[in-house]
């Protein structure tokens, strides 16, 4: 338990410091539509409740490989869509965990410098803010 609020915590600082990059919104935005153009698609041209819409166009753009076996396109327009979605959405979801994955760098290197001042000025060590 105490990991996984960690682990949040320290998600929300990266994230405090990709927000402060110029572009970060914007790329986590066109993450964000590309999973809803996704998930209306197969929706309306599936047939399909948008639950299970939702849930195939995030696996089918994490390539997890775990579609659920009776999730299956049967429709050749869907299928040309899914292979231009993934070409992509694979480049927009690696961009914006690229950004994270820096965000987590930086956030890291920003606490321990402002540990190191407050060791540094004789002051107790702050908690870290969330």
């Amino acid at each position: 338990m105490v990991s996984a609020l960690l682990m949040w915590l320290r998600l929300l600082s990266a994230l405090r410091v990709a927000f402060r990059q110029e572009d970060f919104a914007r790329v986590l935005s066109a993450g964000l539509l590309l999973i809803a153009v996704g998930t209306l698609t197969y929706a309306f041209g599936a047939d399909w409740n948008f639950v299970y819409a939702f849930y195939f166009a995030v696996a089918t753009l994490t390539t997890s490989s775990i579609a659920d076996p009776e999730l299956v396109i049967e429709s050749r327009w869907l299928k040309v869509f899914t292979a231009f979605y993934v070409l992509l959405g694979i480049g927009i979801l690696v961009e914006i965990g690229r950004r994270l994955g820096m965000s987590f760098i930086v956030a890291r290197e920003e606490t321990a410098a402002a540990k190191r001042a407050g060791a540094e000025h004789g002051e107790a060590p702050r908690p870290r803010e969330p």
